[in-house]
């Protein structure tokens, strides 16, 4: 009895230790549940937190991207404007500065972006082609090259970003998609994990877009800048422009009036002394109709009603039926015709001519030579004087309208329009004008269309930028058939 008394003993005595062991086993169950379920958020969370970084990163990338392209246009464009007297060199410096912080920050974003891809081949490749792209445009800006930044820019520089542009949208939009799909495990594990997952995500894309927001707005102010001081120069030159042609339509005016009184005081006595009068009021009366003619081709090219009647003209006589009627009898214009026809309106040639022979005789040489000659579908009116030219910086805005320096017009005497009437005119019909300094003479070249379908050709190709001269222009659009002509470079000429 004694022995089973002592079995029941020992029997009592296991139940708490049974109990205890399957209470601590309860305990270390739930410990390893919670375990296992903090260390599911735990390694979700950080799976949402790796996609999220990767993420902010590519947006970051994509904005960094993209307001570098932009600041580096303004620059160019700036640079541009600069060229063109449209914009100070203050503005430009602040551009370029802008635009070489702007890179800057996208080769630091770039950087962060490839650690976190753990250095992707196709991001790294295309971000270190976009930063080589941007520092060359920056250092062609640097060098004064204008036109080779904005050639790089437009072409291989512009690829370049669309290129990382499209590998950073491709992360981003893989990490979407994986950042969705996280987000619906979290959603079922635990609603904390996808709470600070959802946080998360806007928050970093809230700080990104804040720093890009602050930099679009700067690259505003110095947009607004430039075009406030554009506007301003505007309305100076056209003020300047007023002045000046009241000024020059007194002169044939006061002429005409004066040679006439005398004529009519004092009748035909000497018929030597009249005819040198009424040649000198001939002269004038010509000189007062082709500056009208300017005014009211410019007028109406700005009110969009020009209009020209095309047709098959000989330019040969056209154009030496004017020289024989309006050239100056002090100076020597010598004629070199080929057999060409033009797809032309005679009366814009007769214009044309008048203009360019008028500009020769006024600030030429003591000879002109005029031309004509066949350049593949185009004809060529060429007017050479062997003057001393026009400075380089000035060459590049002869045929825009109302263009001053400073406070002198750009060539003295000059209202400003019979050059920009010129171009006018022939791109009416299809052609373009050009300026040219080749061994001591200044060639002024209008080309126009040989045939209507050459003119049609013409006016398809891409719009010209702004009051850009057609030198400039060409060297913008490489791809169509109008020839590139440099801007003069003499070396008895400083440049600014």
């Amino acid at each position: 009895m004694g022995t089973n008394r002592r079995k029941w003993s020992a029997a009592t005595d296991a139940i708490p230790l049974r109990k205890a062991v399957s209470g601590a086993a309860a305990i270390v169950a739930v410990s390893l549940l919670l375990t296992a379920v903090v260390f599911s958020n735990t390694v979700v969370a950080q799976r949402a937190a790796d996609d999220a970084r990767i993420l902010h990163q590519a947006e970051a990338t994509l904005g960094a991207n993209n307001l570098a392209l932009k600041a580096l246009s303004q620059a160019v464009l700036l640079a541009e404007d600069e060229v063109l007297g449209v914009a100070n060199a203050d503005t430009t410096v602040a551009a370029i500065q802008e635009a070489s912080m702007a890179i800057a920050d996208l080769r630091s974003v770039t950087e962060s972006f490839l650690i976190a891809l753990d250095g992707d081949t196709a991001v790294g490749e295309a971000a270190g082609t976009v930063i080589r792209a941007g520092d060359e445009v920056l250092s062609l800006l640097d060098d004064g090259d204008v036109e080779g930044a904005g050639v790089l820019l437009a072409g291989p520089a512009k690829q370049a970003f669309e290129q990382l542009r499209d590998e950073a949208a491709v992360q981003r939009n893989e990490k979407l998609e994986a950042v969705a799909s996280t987000n619906d495990l979290i959603s079922r594990v635990g609603n904390l994990p996808a709470f600070l997952a959802a946080f998360l995500i806007p928050g970093l894309a809230i700080l990104s877009y804040r720093r890009i927001a602050r930099s679009q707005l700067k690259l505003a102010e110095v947009q607004l800048d430039a075009r406030l001081a554009s506007e301003r120069q505007l309305v100076r030159a056209k003020d300047d422009f007023v002045a000046n042609i009241s000024h020059e339509l007194r002169t044939p005016l006061t002429s005409i009036f004066g040679f006439s009184e005398i004529l009519l005081d004092q009748g035909l006595v000497d018929p030597e002394q009249s005819l040198e009068l009424l040649a000198i009021i001939n002269s004038e009366s010509g000189e007062l109709h082709r500056m009208v003619e300017d005014l009211l081709a410019a007028a109406r090219s700005e009110a969009g009603t020009l209009s020209v009647q095309q047709s098959l003209v000989d330019l040969a006589s056209t154009v030496n039926s004017e020289i024989s009627r309006d050239r100056s009898a002090e100076k020597h214009v010598e004629t070199n015709f080929a057999t060409a026809q033009a797809w032309a309106d005679r009366e814009r040639v007769r214009h044309i001519t008048r203009d360019l022979l008028s500009n020769a005789e006024r600030y030429g040489g003591d000879s002109i030579r005029v031309e004509c000659e066949r350049q593949g579908d185009h004809v060529a009116i060429i007017v050479s004087d062997n003057g001393p030219g026009v400075e380089p910086r000035k060459a590049v805005r002869l045929f825009t309208r109302y263009v001053h320096d400073g406070d002198e017009p750009l060539m003295v005497g000059s209202v400003g329009l019979g050059l920009s009437v010129v171009r006018i005119l022939a791109e009416a019909m299809g052609g373009d004008a050009r300026y040219e300094r080749e061994d001591g003479w200044s060639k002024f070249i209008v080309r126009l269309p040989v045939s209507e379908q050459a003119a049609v050709s013409s006016r398809l190709l891409p719009a010209r930028t702004g009051s850009l001269p057609p030198q400039v222009a060409a060297n913008l659009h490489p791809a169509s058939s109008q020839p590139s002509c440099p801007l003069v470079e003499e070396p008895s000429f400083e440049a600014v």
